[in-house]
């Protein structure tokens, strides 16, 4: 990165930089910048932000160096000794004179005018004789503010920094976007003089695909511009499964205020976690030691999943690794992760909405954890998420599956005990609503599962899906002709008698399919899904409520249905972007289980009376 700046600034040309959100790239800039100037290589440089405050931020950076570096003091004398002689009076260095040995050849001066600048959106540097940065000028400007015509002293533009350029309204408008890439292409490069081009280099961080950053960093798009592109994880780990536990450990505890849980998850199994990652910056992390005597991070690896936890891999591939996800209108199905995230009800987290008159609970069931959804349903299919979660099952272990069934029965069983003790409260009232129904998946630990129902009672229920989608058996769906006393018959599912309790077979492309129609119904429309929460700016960042959604709402897009050409026709099959769909089984489950509860949003209105026939205009043909 440093040779990247020292490059544009030696010899001009442009240079567009993406780095780390917090990997220093700003400071490195303006102390790069700092020493050429003191060197005498830039006479006239101009720091650019998206605001005029932001660019004045840097120079005071810089500003604070020269007054209190002593390293620098004693490399510049020439420069740091008057400022400092101004003893925070800005206005003494406009008449300040100096006495002294010339840096150039250590002749002897007396009594010489140093007449400089330091205040205001720009500083010039003490004309010291013998300095070769005499008169060298630091200006700063906004990129929200005019920018050509920049002329002071006769002279012109030698580098031009760009720090950040993007802000909220170039991130998510193409049209503003458009006039920010404008300014940079013609009136920043215009700053130069007849001889020289004004170097420019800008320093970033991209947010997503659309926004400036991403083009000027893109060398196919701007290839004049040299893009480089720094990541925070250069090479993925090995074991990213056991990343993800990590993960799902810190989300399913979040009272564990450190992440303590997840850190000794760590400690066991680092050298497999550990195996063939490759970070940019191995010292990136908090070594800080908590009262309990552990160390908060242990490595940069273990910092880049933490950010993982606490922002969404989204959010992390875009500001730590510079490389955000696809996600520009529809993605196929045309459902996207945002789109859910930003569907919120406005109700508070366990708040029955008004209206609703079921209840129920889809668990989807793996080897280390259960995830869970409660749902709230209103006749119309209308349906709020007002809970969510994962549930840690003790007792497994990776590489056997010794004592598996009891563990997952177990842990079945605690979680079902656990959720007994959880409240939900109708909005309008108070009162206290059970949930009607759960369905317990038990495609992969069938026995398992179908104990711990039989065991839990009434209103528990295990489910298996069948169809094409991943995590189901391949086999089709086969509906039932008619209900006996051993099988009930459904819309897209039916009950078997399997012991003391009901098995549900459900098609799962059918419920999957809807579950996505509910959150591309449009909010207000009967039908739309909605997550807990207050909404915030349909049309700016994702406000807090909206971030802490990221994961679930992830889980619902890793599997999408797609049509492609097939045999000279089309075919529509099931696309999975990730194995972490668990939220999306655990949903679709409550659909199968409001469904049985008597919510039919789908079934069609009895058909009217025939509209009485209109009498025909005689015509007379002449």
């Amino acid at each position: 990165m440093i040779e990247a700046i020292r490059s544009a600034i030696r010899y001009g040309g442009d240079q567009a930089i993406a780095a780390s959100r917090g990997e220093g790239k700003t400071k490195i800039f303006e102390r790069t910048l700092l020493k050429y100037t003191l060197a005498g290589v830039i006479k006239f440089s101009v720091l650019f932000a998206a605001t005029g405050s932001a660019a004045q931020d840097s120079l005071q950076s810089i500003m604070g160096e020269i007054e209190t570096n002593l390293r620098l003091r004693a490399d510049y004398p020439e420069v740091c000794i008057p400022v400092l002689a101004l003893e925070n009076t800005p206005n003494r260095a406009h008449y300040q004179v100096v006495t002294g040995k010339r840096i150039d050849n250590g002749e002897p001066y007396e009594s010489h005018s140093s007449r400089f600048s330091w205040c205001g959106q720009e500083i010039v540097l003490p004309n010291v004789p013998g300095s070769p940065s005499a008169g060298a000028i630091i200006a700063t400007r906004g990129l929200d503010a005019a920018v050509r015509g920049l002329n002071k002293r006769n002279r012109r533009v030698d580098v031009a920094g760009i720090d950040d350029p993007d802000t909220e309204e170039t991130v998510n408008s193409e049209e503003q976007a458009k006039k920010l890439e404008k300014r940079i292409d013609r009136a920043i490069a215009g700053l130069g003089g007849q001889q020289r081009t004004v170097a420019r280099v800008m320093l970033t961080t991209i947010q997503n695909r659309t926004c400036v950053s991403h083009r000027f960093t893109d060398p196919a798009q701007k290839p004049t511009w040299k893009g480089k592109r720094f990541r925070f994880l250069i090479a993925k780990p090995e074991r990213s499964d056991l990343w993800d536990e990590y993960v799902q450990l810190r989300q399913a505890h979040p009272d564990d205020e450190f992440g303590r849980i997840a850190h000794a998850f760590y400690l066991e199994n680092r050298a497999a976690m550990d195996t063939g990652a490759d970070v940019a910056n191995a010292n990136r992390f908090n070594p800080e030691v908590l009262p309990d005597g552990s160390q908060l991070e242990l490595s940069a690896l273990q910092r880049y999943y933490n950010e993982v936890t606490r922002i969404g891999p989204e959010a992390v591939a875009s500001e730590y690794d510079n490389d955000p996800p696809e996600e520009a209108g529809p993605v196929e199905s045309g459902i996207t992760p945002t789109r859910i995230q930003r569907q919120l009800s406005g109700y508070d987290r366990k708040i029955v909405p008004p209206g609703c008159t079921v209840l129920d609970r889809g668990v989807d069931v793996r080897k280390t954890a259960l995830h869970w959804v409660v749902r709230a349903w209103q006749p119309n299919g209308t349906c709020y998420v007002i809970d969510y979660g994962v549930h840690e099952v003790l007792g497994t272990k990776y590489g056997s599956d010794e004592g598996l069934d009891l563990a997952i029965k177990k842990g079945v069983l605690q979680f079902l005990d656990n959720a007994k003790q959880t409240e939900y409260v109708c909005a309008e009232g108070g009162e206290i609503k059970a949930v009607d129904i759960t369905l317990i998946d038990a495609r992969w630990q069938k026995p398992a599962v179908v104990a711990a129902c039989e065991e839990a009672g009434l209103g528990v229920y295990p489910v298996m899906g069948f169809g094409s989608s991943g995590g189901c058996t391949k086999a089709s769906f086969h509906p039932a002709q008619k209900s006996t006393e051993r099988v009930k018959v459904g819309d897209g599912w039916k009950m078997v008698k399997t012991g003391r309790t009901w098995l549900v077979e459900a098609d799962t492309d059918r419920w999957k399919r809807f579950e996505h129609d509910r959150w591309m119904t449009a909010p207000g429309k009967p039908g739309c899904a909605y997550l807990y929460g207050t909404p915030g700016d349909p049309v700016g960042r994702l406000n807090h409520d909206e971030k802490s959604h990221h994961s679930f709402a992830h889980h619902i897009c890793n599997e999408i249905e797609i049509e492609e050409p097939y045999k000279g026709g089309i075919r529509r099959r099931w696309k999975e972007r990730s194995e972490n769909t668990h939220w999306l089984d655990a949903s679709y489950y409550t659909n199968v289980g409001a469904n049985i509860k008597g919510i039919k949003p789908l079934k069609p209105k009895p058909p009217g009376p025939a509209p009485a026939a209109k009498p025909r205009k005689r015509i007379a043909y002449l």
